[in-house]
């Protein structure tokens, strides 16, 4: 069942927002609530609007987001929990954890030391992949997870005399593609082999940086390796900055200097300002956006960073 938010009915039919809107309320069309989201079956909306004029609605591969910086405590973990779940609001995710810590596992409310097959598992056996799959969270269906643990570490070991080692996940990922928009890596803060089979697999990178004085070291280290995986996976789009747990220090504004120079128009324009609000949230095991949804309201509108992910997820998406 094919849903599209108002906007992308309006587009599709060749009508204003507030007409589908008059349409929902009139009851002609049946509002359907996706999350947050009102949305339209597109079986009702050819039913309505049956004109030969309707502009197709656009379908477009699934894209594999690598969160990756080979500097730790930058928030890679972090970032791409709750880009994942600020994704998963409105498109199909798949979020797999490539870090033997296992924190995004762990931030999905898993545990990881539970699990029966992981990421791990996929690296040796890519065939295996649907099988590792999970839901971690009842109030994002959107959203998958294949998990990790410390049974990752080993795959350097392991996979060492594996034919095409390097392309392990992207072979297990490929096959999965069509069941989601989106698939989000969560890369461990050093260039072993999860990291590069990361990096072979993925469409696009991400870096975190956070403002401080070694925080553009494992940015230029981590360019020279993406540089080097370009050669091999040409899939992969030049690297995007993403400025994380930033504030109004004058080291902030250095650093930020820099990636304007270094990275151009490949900086992303959002910024995640600094927030205790997302360190709570990962002691909660939960993405910000759903622990904020447990707070009163004036914490909630205090609070900047759950916007400013939901910001981040559009400016992806429309990327």
């Amino acid at each position: 069942m094919k849903l599209l938010t108002v906007a992308e009915a309006a587009k599709y039919a060749n009508v204003s927002e507030p007409t589908i809107r008059r349409r929902i309320e009139a009851g002609e069309l049946d509002g359907v609530k996706d999350g947050t989201l009102l949305k339209v079956r597109l079986t009702d909306l050819e039913r309505v609007f049956p004109s030969p004029n309707r502009v197709p609605v656009p379908t477009r591969p699934c894209r594999v987001l690598a969160i990756s910086n080979q500097k730790g405590g930058v928030g890679k973990t972090s970032t791409a929990v709750n880009l994942a779940a600020a994704l998963a609001q409105q498109s199909r995710v798949l979020a797999i954890d490539c870090d033997p810590q296992g924190n995004m596992t762990q931030a999905f409310g898993v545990n990881a030391d539970a699990l029966d097959m992981t990421t791990y598992n996929i690296l040796d056996e890519p065939a295996r992949a649907s099988w590792a799959i999970l839901k971690p969270i009842d109030t994002l269906p959107n959203l998958s997870l294949i998990g990790a643990n410390l049974e990752l570490a080993a795959a350097d070991v392991k996979l060492a005399s594996a034919v095409m080692r390097e392309t392990r996940l992207r072979q297990a990922i490929e096959p999965l593609g069509a069941g989601f928009d989106f698939i989000v890596l969560d890369c461990p803060p050093s260039l072993g082999l999860p990291t590069i089979n990361a990096l072979m697999a993925a469409t696009e990178v991400i870096i975190p940086v956070s403002p401080g004085k070694f925080s553009l070291a494992g940015v230029r280290n981590l360019f020279d390796s993406i540089g080097e995986v370009r050669k091999f996976n040409t899939a992969l789009a030049a690297p995007k900055a993403l400025r994380n747990a930033w504030d109004t220090t004058n080291a902030a504004s250095a650093v930020s200097e820099s990636l304007e120079k270094a990275f151009g128009k490949d900086l992303l324009t959002t910024i995640i300002p600094r927030s205790v609000k997302v360190t709570e949230a990962q002691m909660q095991d939960s993405p910000i956006l759903l622990y904020l949804e447990t707070l009163p309201p004036s914490a909630r509108q205090s609070d900047r960073a759950g916007a400013a992910y939901l910001a981040l997820a559009e400016e992806v998406r429309h990327g």
